[in-house]
């Protein structure tokens, strides 16, 4: 069922921008988070707002915010679904046609996709899309390159822009011939640092709350339990940390869902660090996760710009991750924290363990990583540019064109 907080008829065209943002079945992330934040933000702008999303936990959070318009009965699949995507084609051609977007931004893969092309169809003055990444990487197989590399072109040719969220993310583009560049821009994601900043302050309560026990020393990750996240590594880390530092108390609290979690705990088990690895389910507040922990390890394949690893700088916590170019953009080896190999977890276990035994080098580089966030990636500065990019477009007027 669709339900809308705001009537269209309410919003004159002719005063209102009216703006759709296609978000599709992907699940609550780090970036529904700025999903979120960006329709609160054109709200404030007086601009018609809505929504397309069917992911129940989504749907609960934009209900929250007074004046969105919510679309909940267009289902579209995070991952190709021939029928499904048909029929949602469809749809979105109906819902395009009656209500006139100026604007249509879309994210995530499949719903990208069939949105882009639907919004084309029907001419939208300006297509966008949060280019966070792409279908084809260094570790894609030959026969997902044939597949998908036209894919992500064609539907990178009939938008207006790609919003490419970090500058590696663009030059990824260009080395695998995968979109035209001309229709790319880059506008690096942002956060609010201060709810990360004020959290540690209670830092001890925090770490009594989760049952940590006295002298334990909490490595931390955040983020969906998928493939591109490869927390496998991670708890292969575990194991070789144990091994490194024998005497250290530790544990590794992994927070968040996903697809992997059953996967990732009968590693655990075979492993034999259950007593060592924690699945801490769903989290709510990241800033207060993030204060209760000594050390933040991500051993992800594949970023556009990580929302995680800048949530972890501005708690300033010391990172160790892997060396993949977005996360390189953000991270400066030995300045701002520590990289290492994609699916190494010796490595990265030997990586949190000079952390942990040379502090003040820790301490150094968790300093270095929040002044860069706070200087660098704050979402007031990723939603300015964004704005300004609309307004760009919208005063040239014309659709997406190939």
């Amino acid at each position: 069922m669709s339900h809308q907080t705001s009537s269209p008829a309410s919003f004159p065209k002719q005063n209102r921008t009216k703006i759709l943002q296609i978000v599709g079945d992907s699940k609550f992330g780090g970036a529904t988070y700025l999903i979120l934040r960006w329709s609160e933000y054109l709200l404030r702008k007086q601009c018609q707002v809505d929504v397309l999303s069917t992911d129940r936990q989504t749907v609960v959070e934009l209900g929250k915010i007074p004046g969105l318009g919510i679309i909940d009965n267009i289902l579209i699949p995070r991952d190709i679904s021939v029928p499904s995507d048909m029929k949602a084609f469809c749809q979105l051609l109906r819902l395009l046609r009656t209500r006139q977007y100026d604007v249509v931004h879309t994210y995530t893969a499949t719903p990208a996709f069939v949105g882009r092309l639907a919004a084309y169809s029907v001419r939208v003055p300006v297509i966008v899309h949060h280019q966070a990444g792409w279908t084809v990487t260094d570790f894609s197989t030959p026969m997902e390159r044939i597949i998908y590399t036209p894919l992500e072109y064609v539907a990178t040719l009939v938008s207006t822009r790609g919003i490419c969220v970090s500058h590696a993310v663009k030059q990824q583009a260009a080395r695998l011939h995968i979109a035209p560049l001309s229709k790319l821009v880059t506008i690096c994601n942002g956060i609010d640092p201060q709810p990360f900043v004020e959290a540690g302050k209670n830092r001890a309560s925090l770490r009594s709350m989760l049952r940590i026990p006295d002298g334990c020393f909490v490595v931390g990750s955040t983020g969906r339990l998928s493939p591109q996240k490869d927390n496998a590594t991670l708890i292969r880390g575990a194991v070789r940390l144990r091994e490194i530092l024998p005497d250290l108390k530790f544990l590794v609290l992994l927070a968040g869902n996903g697809p992997d979690l059953s996967q990732l705990d009968a590693l655990a088990r075979k492993l034999n660090v259950t007593e060592q690895v924690k699945f801490l389910g769903f989290c709510n507040n990241i800033p207060d996760f993030l204060a209760a922990l000594d050390i933040f390890a991500s051993s992800s394949l594949r970023e556009g710009l990580s929302i995680s690893i800048l949530e972890a700088m501005a708690s300033a916590l010391p990172i160790v991750t892997t060396n993949i170019l977005p996360n390189a953009e953000l991270i400066e080896h030995e300045v701002d924290g520590l990289l290492v190999p994609p699916r190494d977890p010796a490595q990265l276990a030997y990586s949190i363990a000079r952390l942990i035994m040379y502090p003040d080098f820790a301490r150094r580089c968790a300093e270095s990583a929040r002044a860069k966030v706070l200087q660098c990636y704050t979402v007031d500065r990723m939603f300015q540019q964004t704005w300004d990019l609309y307004m760009e477009l919208l005063h040239k007027g014309s659709p997406g064109s190939i």
